[in-house]
């Protein structure tokens, strides 16, 4: 483990390694509710506006999120990623999505119960370190918007301090060396709603022509409660993948739904009222795959996240 470590921090660029003595500097866990005994899926978007003298050179992303989290800067997706095993704190170069003049930095945070975090600070070369930082520089917004603003935007509703912080501790820093956008430059897999099969109990099953390793899109067709399930070439088993659907968690408004981890898929379920508009699969280049965003490698292998999801099955 401190072997792992010690080569992710060698992986960050060298206009970094100055700055990882106080890696994240003010920046605070911030989270959505603080009311945590009732037990239920919860999710935010935290938004901060900033403004740059030029278009930056580097600008270093840090970002952990508990337990998942997708970043968008300036309305493209740029990081995803979820925290276990272990806390990571996942480091993106977002340079080439920043601006000169007015920017907009959101992150959409998920989990399975009510307690989470999310910590967040973004360096910007010829500015400094720590430039925008998790806290009351952020917005919270309840329903899904990437404007830079919105008349109910609210405060934070909860700022649980600088790390470390229990459970999160510090995270341990993971050089990542491409962002979001730039591993998503093949052609989308896409199938519509009227390709989806028709479930006998409810729901829907879609077939993809053959397996695609990649990044699942849900276009949601409404709000209501709906629930994912995936698998493999030769996983037609629809009664088995209703029995480990995992509720989508998402804001009101929200239409395009980003699965952090990428997956090898051929068949994915949606179990809801209100069947999705499509379903959409972003493949990763060969070349590409052991450096996407979202994955968490162990001895050569993808950690799948289903000990660490709570489970709710469809009603």
């Amino acid at each position: 483990m401190l072997l792992a470590g010690a080569l992710a921090v060698v992986m960050v660029h060298r206009f970094w390694i100055a700055e990882l003595s106080h890696v994240t500097g003010e920046a605070q866990w911030m989270w959505v509710t603080d009311q945590l005994e009732r037990v239920s899926p919860t999710h935010g978007l935290f938004v901060a506006n900033f403004s740059l003298p030029a278009p930056p050179r580097e600008a270093l992303l840090k970002v952990c999120g508990d337990r998942e989290y997708v970043v968008y800067a300036n309305g493209t997706p740029a990081a995803c990623g979820w925290s276990r095993p272990g806390f990571r704190l996942d480091l993106y170069d977002i340079g080439h999505l920043l601006r000169q003049g007015d920017n907009v930095l959101a992150v959409e945070v998920r989990s399975p119960t009510p307690v989470g975090g999310v910590l967040l600070a973004l360096d910007v070369a010829g500015v400094g370190a720590n430039v925008v930082t998790s806290g009351r520089s952020f917005v919270l917004r309840r329903h899904f918007s990437l404007a830079a603003r919105e008349p109910y935007d609210l405060p934070v509703p909860v700022l649980w301090g600088r790390p470390p912080r229990q459970p999160w501790g510090y995270p341990q820093i993971v050089s990542h060396p491409r962002t979001l956008d730039e591993v998503l430059v093949l052609d989308p897999v896409r199938l519509e709603q009227r390709e989806g099969v028709a479930l006998p109990r409810g729901g829907m099953r879609f077939e993809l022509p053959e397996e695609v390793e990649g990044y699942l899109w849900l276009e949601r067709g409404g709000d209501g409660e709906i629930y994912l399930a995936t698998g493999r070439e030769g996983d037609l088993d629809d009664a088995a993948a209703r029995a480990r659907a995992q509720a989508v968690v998402s804001s009101p408004g929200q239409r395009r739904w980003l699965d952090p981890m990428p997956r090898r898929l051929r068949s994915i379920w949606i179990f809801s009222r209100q069947p999705p508009t499509a379903v959409e699969i972003w493949p990763l280049p060969s070349e590409l795959r052991s450096g996407a965003p979202g994955l968490v490698v162990e001895n050569g292998v993808a950690v799948e996240r289903t000990l660490w999801v709570r489970h709710f099955p469809p009603p």
